[in-house]
């Protein structure tokens, strides 16, 4: 990279990184590594933050007001899911329901978060009662899957079927 380009992405003086060129500069090391680093290297992580493929799921669909690094941040900041937002809430339904359990580490790095935090948020949410989001995050959080957590559904007898087995005392069959 150019003397420019250190500058512009990561907002350094000039008259520092003329101090940090002199060879007697205790940044001098520092200086050469930068110079050394390739540009679109640089520019792809610099901006990977903008583009997770988080924010694809999450702003899919949605032709008003995108969702942001900032949104995405202090949703994830809160340490339950009850006291947040119904806009964060959105956040974190489409978290639990569309990211891969694989992708947590890389959305962890990428948003700067603490896995903790999003385990107390995935504990408090209801989507630990949804059957399939339940058996792949339990499992990754390490938390006990039983079958209670879980929605069953039952199929439950029409009402008037159910006054005629009552009728001749009969009851569910």
């Amino acid at each position: 990279m150019t003397q420019i380009e250190i500058s512009k992405y990561l907002d350094i003086p000039f008259a520092t990184l003329n101090d940090w060129k002199q060879e007697d500069s205790n940044r001098n090391k520092l200086y050469e590594l930068l110079s050394n680093l390739d540009t679109q290297e640089v520019g792809k992580i610099l901006n990977k933050k903008n583009n997770h493929r988080f924010f694809h799921i999450l702003n899919r669909n949605i032709d008003t007001e995108n969702f942001i690094y900032e949104d995405i941040k202090k949703a994830f900041s809160k340490k339950d899911y009850h006291d947040a937002t119904i806009k964060e809430q959105t956040i974190f339904s489409k978290f639990f329901k569309e990211l891969e359990v694989n992708e947590l580490e890389d959305f962890i790095k990428t948003f700067s978060l603490s896995k903790r935090d999003i385990k107390s948020i995935y504990i408090s949410s209801p989507f630990r009662n949804i059957q399939g989001i339940a058996k792949n995050w339990d499992k990754r959080f390490r938390l006990k899957h039983s079958d209670f957590n879980t929605i069953k559904k039952t199929k439950s007898i029409p009402s008037a079927l159910q006054n005629i087995l009552n009728k001749k005392n009969l009851t569910n069959v």
